[in-house]
């Protein structure tokens, strides 16, 4: 089997004496390509599993795809999805996005993800679709209306984009996710420099993915969990896993929920005290599953794995319905043979 690529990251900015940390992850085998990917909050935010059907209007964001997704309480703010054709989009906190000013635009910024998943087929529709698009700011009302900038991982089976908007114009960057990776602050291609700078490569660039090369042990500076370490220390996986154990793709959604395991945040260890003084968690986990349009999720306080089968759902007729993600976890009591 062919080496497969894999890369992914973590990173934390700080403010003043504020972390936070959001987490993004893919890789793919020979056919296929999965994502995992963790929310993480000082507070739940009114999560909700939702379908959306072809036609949805969810607040003037509309499209002729169906899709599922993570919505916030009531609001247009979808932060994780996958429609009907294979495309996913997850948003994350990047705290210097600059937006047009709210009123100047087509779409606020809470609301790219239902209308890329409403109105795209593959990313390169996703492309054509956001270039053409102007996205203004808001605020996060489940969020104690702060105003949180994001951006966004796109990806389908075969490729794998980083959409962010960084000069107030309303318009995108928009570039390749060559690592594989997203987290919060800095932007991805202020990572993708870091990385180039802290992985002695000999050379290789870091943006072409040349993952033939391998990182000096001798500069290598391990595991500890300050901001630019933590991006390290998962982007790390790249170079170090031995991948040959994924032959299956059910062997690949295990994978990336290992990847979401080793990023679980420990409640008293992060903190976005700028939001709420409550330590940071992870609400929800999420993995993806491209080719066969399985989208699996599990909360902090239902560590059952919930699985969606996409393919399953006939968007030209369900009728929307959303519930929460929350709840008493029901674990099952071994039963001895």
């Amino acid at each position: 089997m062919k080496k497969i690529l894999i890369a992914s990251a973590v990173a934390t900015a700080l403010i003043g004496s504020v972390a936070n940390a959001c987490t993004y992850h893919t890789f793919e085998t020979d056919n296929n390509a999965f994502v995992a990917r963790t929310m993480e909050a000082p507070m739940t935010m009114k999560e909700r599993l939702a379908v959306f059907p072809q036609g949805y209007d969810l607040h003037g964001v509309t499209g002729e795809v169906g899709y599922i997704g993570i919505q916030h309480g009531t609001t247009e703010w979808v932060s994780s999805g996958l429609n009907e054709h294979g495309l996913n989009v997850e948003s994350l906190a990047l705290l210097e996005s600059q937006y047009a000013a709210e009123g100047k635009g087509d779409v606020n910024y809470l609301g790219v993800v239902s209308h890329v998943l409403a109105n795209a087929k593959n990313v390169d529709e996703a492309i054509e679709l956001l270039k053409k698009t102007k996205v203004e700011t808001t605020t996060i009302s489940v969020a104690h209306d702060a105003t949180v900038g994001m951006h966004y991982a796109i990806r389908d089976k075969d490729r794998a984009i980083v959409v962010e908007y960084l000069d107030g114009t309303g318009y995108p960057t928009i570039v390749e996710n060559h690592l594989g990776a997203m987290a919060n602050d800095p932007s991805y291609g202020a990572m993708e420099l870091d990385a180039a700078e802290r992985f002695d490569a000999k050379g290789a660039s870091v943006q072409k993915a040349d993952w033939q090369k391998k990182f000096s042990e001798k500069t290598f500076e391990g595991f500890n969990k300050t901001s630019v370490e933590r991006f390290m220390l998962s982007a790390s996986f790249g170079y170090t896993q031995d991948l040959g154990r994924v032959k299956t793709d059910m062997d690949g959604v295990n994978r990336a929920w290992t990847i979401v395991n080793a990023l679980e945040i420990v409640e008293g260890t992060l903190y976005w005290r700028w939001i709420d003084e409550n330590p940071q968690m992870v609400g929800y986990g999420n993995v993806v599953d491209l080719k066969n349009k399985d989208y699996y999720l599990r909360t902090m306080d239902n560590m059952d794995i919930r699985k969606i089968d996409v393919d399953k759902i006939d968007f030209s007729t369900v009728e929307y319905s959303s519930d929460s993600i929350y709840g008493t976890a029901d674990y099952q009591e071994y039963v001895w043979k």
